[in-house]
């Protein structure tokens, strides 16, 4: 791996980044990861997240070093994407909360409707615990479509195919379905009626 002499300045490292050097991104990654981590976890107070916001911008300046438009330095170029991704993390976690509670309204909703056939808390606890447990595309899907988006908005929204985001929401149902059998053995399938209704409504 080349070695420098002296450490190459900012504007120096953009274009041996642009020339695919390796050894110009490793110099970068240590010289601003750990200022970039303590600005992304003192914004948002989650050392997880502000290294995974970290990684991904470091992750995408290789990927794009290409095509980079730096009209500032790169300092500031580096720390305003930071900025911008911790904004579209809380946005994403705002939507997905959002789609997590009216998800669960609508539910509620159904429940009243069909003569309480179950206690709403109960019900609330065990889509919430399922719906945690799931993986990121399957989570994803489950909540937009509670959410009233259509299989084909959904598919647009995540960069899926429409046929993996069907599968994704039955495999979601059938999650929920398993874990309703366990808690109400009696009358499962009238709750999992109330998830599939959920699921059915424009």
């Amino acid at each position: 791996m080349q070695q420098f002499d002296t450490p190459p300045a900012d504007h120096e490292l953009l274009e041996m980044l642009r020339d695919d050097n390796i050894t110009a991104f490793d110099v970068l990654f240590n010289r601003y990861w750990k200022s970039l981590f303590i600005a992304a976890r003192t914004r948002l107070g989650d050392d997880e997240a502000a290294k995974d916001i970290v990684q991904n911008l470091l992750i995408d300046v290789w990927q794009k070093r290409g095509e980079l438009q730096v009209n500032t330095s790169l300092e500031q170029f580096l720390f305003g994407a930071v900025k911008r991704k911790v904004l579209n993390h809380f946005r994403s976690e705002a939507i997905r909360q959002n789609a997590m509670e009216n998800a669960l309204s609508r539910i509620n909703d159904i429940i009243y409707k069909e003569e309480n056939l179950v206690s709403y808390f109960n019900l609330e606890k065990i889509v919430s615990e399922e719906v945690e447990d799931m993986p990121v595309n399957m989570k994803r899907a489950f909540l937009l479509r509670s959410d009233s988006y259509s299989v084909k908005e959904i598919a647009e929204n995540l960069n899926l195919a429409e046929q993996t985001v069907s599968n994704n929401i039955t495999e979601a149902l059938k999650r929920l379905k398993r874990r309703l059998k366990v808690e109400y053995p009696d009358r499962y399938i009238n709750c999992f009626v109330c998830l599939v209704i959920l699921f059915t409504q424009s």
